[in-house]
């Protein structure tokens, strides 16, 4: 098959996933820094992957005669199956919730940006940075919570995460995330918590020290 594209065909493709790979790479450093499952290159990679999906199925089998969004479709739910993989549960707590929005909202912005719809991805690009960055200090800033880093030492034990996080539960802590470090027959569990400011920290380390398994628990 042959494509007859000009010198403009090729400027605005470039300037199509250059526009992804920018826009990807702000929303991904904002995750990055928050040190969330999915962040700089993931993004990167989704925007332009989406924008790279949207022009091929315009340009190519679009001119076929076939319908060019039923390839674009295939994108969101695509993405669907990538975010589910950044999404955990411990206990009672899910985590990964936001990430995954995150990145089906920066697949439709790569599926705009790919269409040459270049002011609605970019607004739509801000409005995403204000949700995930100011929305997250305004509720970190103004909620009645404190947030600490706790660091587990347990056995290797079936469920043990499972039944460290409905100990957290029930005292009404919410896990922002957790980083798990496996060894020989134990893991140490760092996890950032947010505790409701009428509950002592102390009261968190007498709930998991009930637990068999657990070794050790710090907090910072």
């Amino acid at each position: 098959m042959n494509f007859d594209l000009s010198v403009s065909d090729y400027f605005h493709f470039t300037i199509k996933i250059l526009s992804a790979f920018l826009v990807g790479g702000v929303i991904g450093w904002q995750r990055e820094i928050a040190e969330k499952p999915a962040g700089l290159r993931t993004h990167i990679l989704v925007c332009v992957g989406s924008a790279l999906i949207t022009m091929v199925s315009i340009s190519a089998f679009g001119k076929m005669g076939a319908d060019p969004a039923r390839i674009t479709a295939q994108i969101v739910s695509g993405i669907g199956f990538l975010g589910a993989g950044t999404i955990f549960r411990y206990g009672g707590t899910v985590t990964g919730l936001t990430t995954a929005a995150s990145l089906w909202a920066i697949s439709g912005i790569g599926i705009a940006l790919g269409s040459g719809m270049f002011f609605i991805g970019f607004l739509a690009t801000g409005l995403i940075f204000l949700t995930l960055w100011l929305l997250e200090y305004l509720e970190k800033r103004f909620l009645k919570r404190k947030t600490y880093m706790l660091r587990v030492s347990t056995l290797r034990e079936p469920g043990i995460m499972e039944r460290i996080g409905n100990k957290l539960e029930n005292l009404g802590i919410h896990i922002e995330r957790i980083k798990i470090q496996e060894g020989e027959g134990t893991m140490i569990c760092t996890l950032h918590i947010h505790v409701p400011l009428a509950r002592k920290v102390t009261e968190v380390i007498s709930m998991l020290q009930t637990i068999e398994a657990l070794k050790e628990v710090e907090v910072g």
